[in-house]
Parts: structure tokens; sequence; C-alpha cells
């Protein structure tokens, strides 16, 4: 794993980025395609959670529906850990620039 700038700065150091990155970036295209990564998550979990839950009831195609559901699970949350990766990219970025100024 990278290691980051912006987790070593103290705490009210990293509100002052974060503050910034909320100034630059507020109905930035970044922020909405962070916004739909969400998204696609949070939809990801849903229904991959929703195929195990309705073939365990129905008791039918159990096999079948857990391997649409696991992959799904699985990207879902890769989905997850690149948005986080990306905002913090760009926070890092924010910090880096601070410093040298």
């Amino acid at each position: 794993m990278r290691d980051y700038y912006f987790n070593n700065l103290k705490k009210e150091e990293k509100k002052k980025v974060i503050q910034e990155y909320k100034k630059e970036y507020a109905k930035s295209d970044f922020q909405k395609r962070l916004l739909r990564l969400m998204i696609y998550s949070l939809v990801g979990y849903a229904f991959s959670i929703f195929l195990v839950v309705y073939s365990l009831i129905v008791q039918k195609d159990i096999v079948a529906n857990l391997l649409i559901a696991i992959p799904l699970f699985i990207a879902a949350t890769i989905f997850l850990i690149g948005r986080h990766y990306a905002k913090l990219n760009v926070l890092n970025t924010i910090a880096l620039k601070k410093k040298k100024n």
C-alpha cells in the first residue's frame, strides 16, 4: 500500500485539507463520478444480497444465483475501494500543494 502524506497529517490539518477539497470539488465531475461509484456499489450489494436470500427462500437455482451474487459482491467491494483510493489521492495532492506553499 502506498504511503500517503495526507495520512500523516494531524487532525486539524486534515480538516483544513478536507475543507479545501470540498470548496474545489463541490460540484465537479470528479465528485459526480465518486457518487456514481457509490451508487453502483450499493446497487451491487443490494442485488447480490437479494439473489442469495431469494435462492435460499425458493430453494431453486441456488448454485446459479451464488455464481452471480459472489462476483457481483466482489465487484461492488472493488468499486468502494477504488472510490476511497481515488478520493485519498486527490486529498493527498491538495495536502502536498499546501505543503509546498
